[in-house]
């Protein structure tokens, strides 16, 4: 799903996959700590505009590299309806994929509608070293 985008969406099994701009209004970008711990940075908006190709990315990293997920989602100025199915889409992913997912730093507003929608087992939040955190 190439619409749109700049940058590679996924690289090949096993490389990380880099930072991408989605849409022109969202970045995401992969980092691999030295205890093999993956963060996903978004930063932007998760909308309708970029919704399925931020579920590429973040679905080529669960593929290619497993284990705990963090999405640190403190970098999003704006998630409407999709956006937040789109979250809730890579969780259940992630579970398919024997992985977990967590989110790091979501915003208050962000954190209101997960609340509302009563997402918060699908999205349960993490601090950045990957502990659970009471929101």
């Amino acid at each position: 799903m190439g619409h749109g985008t700049s940058g590679t969406v996924a690289s090949e099994a096993g490389q990380q996959p880099g930072t991408v701009r989605l849409m022109g209004m969202l970045t995401l970008s992969c980092l691999i700590g030295q205890t093999g711990q993956i963060t996903v940075t978004f930063t932007g908006e998760l909308d309708t505009a970029s919704a399925d190709q931020a579920y590429e990315y973040v679905r080529g990293v669960i593929d290619a590299h497993g284990g705990q997920v963090l999405l640190d989602v403190a970098g999003l100025s704006f998630c409407d309806a999709r956006g937040l199915g789109t979250l809730a889409r890579m969780s259940r992913h992630a579970g398919q994929a024997g992985s977990s997912l967590y989110l790091v730093a979501p915003p208050p507003r962000l954190m209101k509608i997960i609340r509302i929608t009563s997402l918060e087992d699908k999205l349960p939040v993490r601090n950045q070293a990957g502990q659970a955190q009471v929101a």
